[in-house]
């Protein structure tokens, strides 16, 4: 009886599919969101519920229409509605986890491979049953979607623009300025009719990034500067295409401490722009510099990720204030993470350099790089970052005067490695971690840190802050109201706003509502 009743109310394939799928995706809602629902819950408590519905609202429909209506229409649109859910919820899942750009970048082959699948069962299956009309029109319409995919890949056949405007990053005595373009170009930077070339061994280099180095006092005096760039759609060795020419002017002003020096330190990001451009334009005009202090992206699986630093950055300083750029534990990921030095602040020795203002304050800019050891099997056989720690610290020795002579010395570093958390063995490189304590002890006055997404400030001596003499500052997480609490919304964030007035330093943690959420000043 109980087996007739079911076969009768699952008459259809078409039934069982729609059962299935709403089923699916009521239990996937559930299973993905208990990661998230705290951060949810964060942005707003009504979000978990809101979603609950959505969960809710396929199989309800679903069961409805298995006893009432036996509607087959309905069926495909709760498996329509299901599977958009499903995507969705998992594309929505992917961005709170800091995993959507990779999801996205290293799963094109996979994509395309799922498309020429499904391609060639249409084709064996669907295609031949067609109407003659309708099969002209699918020949046609697959040979434009070929030949514009073929014109596109082929001959980079795009619009070409500036697609992240100029970004001066700052590294010892020299400024180093970027920007990022719709597709392959040549990049120069003119300042007061010279000219500086992004270019190797005579060979202008052509690509989406482009990162030129000039004198920092030359563009101190003269204050303006241009970009050039030509589009390079076809790169080949004789007759290569030259395509349009643009031409930006930026305005640059040098630190001004007329009015004390005003800095906005920004990290963990995760390639998120609204919220933490609008917390560190917190200064506005006042901003003298501005640190990007790591995780700014997610990874580092295509140019488009390395373009969003030079985005978040130049909507904040508008290309004419300089930048500090560390490098998160994030940044450390990807198939195009050895490159990054070529196209953010850096020197031949890696992502680590000192940078002054005046006699005021003293810089020592450290590159933390990965939070997990070489042999993990999340990164092993690439990871290498212990080469980088040894380098690093033989660096560090050398330059042991970087303090001498400034009123303020800071250290700059994505993790705070002085903490509890990075000193104790469980740390698979807790060993440099004590020795970075041990060769910035005596003189730093403070850290500058981020990666644990809260807005803390841990005095020496403290239970989490044993053994360094310096206080650390952690400022940086997606929230426009906690400091210890993420939510999922890329338009909240809160960062730290540094100001140096008086032979004082002032430290307010500032969201993207240009709220004050705390304040306290350090002598």
């Amino acid at each position: 009886m109980f087996k007739e009743k079911l076969k009768e109310v699952f008459d259809s394939k078409l039934k069982i599919a729609a059962t299935i799928c709403s089923v699916v995706w009521f239990i996937l809602y559930f299973a993905l969101g208990a990661n998230i629902f705290d951060n949810m819950w964060n942005t707003s408590p009504a979000l978990p519920f809101i979603g609950g519905v959505f969960a809710l609202i396929p199989i309800i429909l679903q069961t409805v229409n298995l006893l009432f209506w036996k509607n087959k229409w309905l069926d495909i649109c709760v498996i329509a509605e299901s599977l958009a859910f499903i995507l969705l919820h998992f594309f929505f899942f992917a961005f709170v986890l800091s995993k959507l750009s990779y999801f996205l970048i290293t799963g094109t082959p996979y994509f395309i491979t799922i498309g020429l699948i499904a391609l060639i069962a249409f084709f064996v299956f669907v295609f031949p049953k067609l109407q003659k009309i309708l099969k002209q029109i699918t020949a046609v319409g697959l040979t434009v979607i070929i030949l514009i995919i073929c014109i596109i890949c082929l001959f980079d056949a795009t619009p070409f623009y500036v697609s992240a405007g100029a970004t001066v990053f700052a590294v010892e005595d020299e400024y180093q300025i970027a920007f990022a373009t719709s597709h392959k170009s040549t990049g120069a930077i003119e300042i007061d009719g010279t000219t500086y070339y992004d270019q190797t061994d005579g060979q202008n280099n052509i690509s989406t990034l482009h990162k030129i180095s000039v004198p920092a006092d030359k563009l101190d005096i003269n204050k303006k500067y241009s970009v050039i760039t030509q589009s390079v759609p076809i790169n080949s060795a004789y007759l290569p295409s030259k395509g349009r020419v643009i031409k930006n002017d930026y305005t640059f002003r040098p630190i001004d401490e007329s009015d004390g020096i005003q800095i906005y330190n920004l990290s963990d990001t995760h390639e998120c722009i609204g919220g933490p451009v609008n917390a560190a334009s917190y200064f506005g005009d006042k901003l003298d510099l501005l640190i990007l202090n790591g995780d700014i992206i997610n990874d580092i699986s295509g140019e488009s990720q390395i373009a969003i630093i030079y985005k978040i950055a130049n909507k904040i300083t508008n290309g004419s204030r300089p930048v500090i750029f560390t490098r998160g534990n994030h940044e450390c990921n990807g198939k195009l993470a050895a490159d990054l030095g070529k196209y953010v602040g850096s020197t031949n020795n890696g992502m680590y350099y000192t940078y002054s203002i005046g006699n005021t304050i003293s810089m020592l800019v450290l590159d933390t790089n990965n939070d997990m050891a070489d042999d993990n099997k999340l990164l092993s056989p690439i990871a290498n970052f212990d080469i980088v720690r040894k380098e690093q610290t033989e660096w560090i020795k050398q330059n042991s005067d970087w303090n001498k002579d400034y009123q303020f010395r800071f250290v700059v570093a994505h993790m705070a490695y002085p903490l509890s958390g990075y000193i104790e063995d469980k740390n698979s490189w807790s060993g440099w971690a004590k020795e970075l304590v041990s060769l910035t002890n005596g003189k730093t006055d403070l850290l500058l840190s981020g990666h644990s997404h809260k807005t803390d400030f841990i005095k020496a001596g403290t239970d989490d802050n044993k053994i360094a003499d310096f206080p650390v500052l952690r400022g940086s997480l997606r929230s426009n109201k906690y400091s210890n609490k993420e939510g999922v919304s890329p338009n909240e964030f809160t960062g730290t706003a540094i100001e140096i007035i008086g032979g004082k330093i002032n430290v307010k943690f500032t969201n993207a509502k240009g709220e004050i959420k705390n304040e306290f000043w350090l002598n």
